[in-house]
């Protein structure tokens, strides 16, 4: 990890094991470089400094370069920013975020990956600044106060997470992704952005070309992350895990081992694919069960989260299979990624299919009186049916419209505050707008009035931080996630594939990465249509009178919510009871107030 902050660029007077700078040797810093104690990442070299500028880097992450070879890491990357400055950022791929002390220019420079997949925060306060690639330690350091940010936490009501540079402690944000702070004494601290996505200049709608291009690609970007030690790997039995395995299986002659879960119900088990995949391949495939029970792992997964976040098929369902994996492998690979470049997530079908009510420009009253009768509907247990897609299908008031795709991905708006918070915070929260860090993500944008890429932009700053978060849980377990699909080359390329091949009308999606894996991926995996994600029954186990109901009710009490003063009990125990009544489907905000109490247990009391 990094850790590390700076007063007026000489250095401060800080607790024993916080680096200060113009900073120590890189000796006294290496000490410091655990990162969760990850045996693949702790092999890289962290920190360089050189003797004759007084310059130094510390390196967080898991960069791949150009060359192929990672020697050295920190000194060649010292090196060559010294000799070309974000140049030289050009040759580096992969997961990374840096700290870099130009001592000429006595300028301090914090640099994160093109996707944000490395944290790396900050706290700057006047002439002041800390910053680490984990809160809580830059917390223990007494620099940094242990209060709530009332942004943070508007974002989190609206979203389940935060999308943006936001964190839920006052005064801490995120270095963007493909950003770079820079601080100094004549400046203070300013963002600049070292890396933009570019759409700019599609192919051509060559099909024969686009998926040769595609498989060939991404077969690269999975080889470049093979090695040295054998690979493990998440299996889904969708897409892009079984692409991922795949070409792990064609480069990698030792062992590989997969690892997936079971939910049980007919609706949500997806584990036959991951299970007859695994086989072919001669893959060791472990599987473990996803049940109620498991969903109480939440109280320890909370625990090791920077930022909170909440879905509990990808949060408990990281947790459980990071248990799994500890010990048997070093790092896994994974799918996460794959929909941003085919736009194959239900969002951005919806948008398609709402794009002309938009363009209507429906008066909002007319707007929100639709969403209100859709809303009488009774909500049903199972997945996907009628009742439930009319009530996600259509826009939720106090969401605008320029929103688009994220329209979706909220859960309340403002106008909502009032009633679920106490007086205080409601307060808090007036003027504060959770919006703008989704507005501010189409800004930069280049590329064609295509009515897709623009989604697939946005994402790759601000949804794609929920996949990074989720598997930032598995360093707590010694586990690397390793993202194929978030490779450079293979992002760029999706860029420039024409947005009309990627969501083909509503529901056909990936018919080319389907055409360029035929005959590559067993058709069972290939040409399967009822693909869930990480699904399990969670709206249903907060009906029932079963474990995680109980465990939340305990929790969610009058005493705990009164004594917190965050929230109003009244409002929560409406939610409980039309969610139960099966009135309304509140399972997200339920789970998001139930992960949000043990998380400020965890990180604020």
């Amino acid at each position: 990890m990094i850790l590390g902050g700076t007063s007026e660029l000489a250095g401060i007077h800080p607790p024993n094991g916080f680096v200060r700078t113009p900073g120590p040797p890189p000796e006294a810093i290496a000490a410091l470089l655990r990162d969760w104690e990850v045996p693949s990442l702790d092999r890289l070299e962290r920190s360089a400094r050189n003797a004759v500028s007084g310059s130094w880097l510390i390196l967080s992450g898991n960069p791949l370069f150009a060359s192929g070879s990672a020697q050295g890491a920190a000194t060649h990357l010292l090196g060559a920013l010294e000799e070309r400055g974000l140049r030289a950022m050009d040759e580096i791929d992969g997961s990374f975020a840096i700290a870099w002390w130009h001592a000429p220019r006595r300028e301090l420079r914090l640099i994160r990956d093109r996707f944000g997949a490395e944290p790396l925060y900050y706290c700057a306060q006047g002439n002041k600044l800390v910053f680490g690639s984990r809160i809580r330690d830059m917390v223990a350091t007494g620099l940094v106060k242990r209060a709530l940010s009332a942004a943070g936490l508007a974002e989190f009501l609206v979203y389940c997470y935060l999308p943006g540079t936001s964190t839920l402690h006052e005064g801490v944000l995120r270095v963007p992704a493909g950003g770079s702070l820079v601080f100094s004494n004549e400046r203070g601290a300013t963002l600049e952005r070292w890396y933009t996505l570019s759409f700019e200049n599609p192919v051509p709608a060559d099909e024969a070309a686009i998926t040769r291009s595609y498989r060939e690609a991404l077969e690269r970007a999975v080889v470049r992350r093979l090695g040295p030690a054998d690979p493990g790997a998440f299996l889904s039995g969708g897409m892009d895990s079984s692409s991922a395995v795949t070409f792990a299986r064609r480069h990698w002659p030792g062992e590989i081992r997969s690892f997936g879960f079971r939910c049980a119900g007919a609706s949500f088990d997806e584990s036959v694919y991951a299970r007859g995949l695994a086989e072919a391949l001669q893959v060791k495939h472990t599987e473990v069960e996803f049940g109620e029970q498991e969903s109480l792992d939440i109280h320890e997964a909370v625990a090791h989260m920077e930022v909170p976040f909440c879905d509990i098929g990808i949060e408990i369902g990281s947790w459980i299979l990071g248990r799994a994996a500890r010990g048997n492998v070093e790092y896994v690979l994974t799918g996460d990624g794959g929909d941003e470049i085919w736009a194959s997530h239900p969002v951005y079908a919806a948008q398609k299919l709402l794009r002309w009510y938009d363009a209507l420009h429906v008066p909002r009253f007319l707007s929100d009186s639709a969403w209100r009768l859709a809303s009488l509907l009774p909500d049903s247990d199972k997945k996907r049916n009628l009742p439930v897609i009319l009530k996600r299908i259509l826009p939720p008031p106090g969401i605008p419209r320029e929103l688009e795709h994220f329209r979706w991905r909220a859960y309340s708006a403002p106008r909502q505050f009032p009633k679920l918070l106490t007086r205080e915070w409601a307060h808090k929260l007036e003027g504060v707008d959770p919006f703008d860090c989704i507005r501010q993500s189409f800004a930069g944008y280049r590329g064609p009035d295509d009515g897709m890429s623009t989604l697939l932009y946005s994402d790759y700053t601000t949804a794609s931080g929920f996949y990074f978060s989720r598997l930032l849980l598995l360093r707590h377990f010694g586990v690397e996630a390793r993202m194929p699909f978030y490779d450079r080359e293979l992002v760029e390329l999706g860029a420039k594939i024409p947005a009309h091949l990627k969501l083909e009308g509503i529901e056909r999606t990936k018919r080319l990465f389907r055409v360029a894996m035929k005959g590559v991926l067993p058709d069972v995996v290939n040409e399967r249509k009822d693909k869930l994600g990480h699904s399990v029954p969670l709206k249903v186990w907060l009906r029932d009178r079963g474990a995680l109901s109980t465990a939340v009710a305990a929790v969610l009490t009058r005493e705990t919510i009164e004594r917190r003063g965050l929230v109003d009990y009244a409002a929560v125990q409406q939610l409980l009871a039309e969610h139960r009544s099966r009135k309304q489907n509140h399972s997200h905000k339920l789970w998001a107030l139930y992960v949000l109490e043990l998380w400020l247990r965890a990180n604020m009391d």
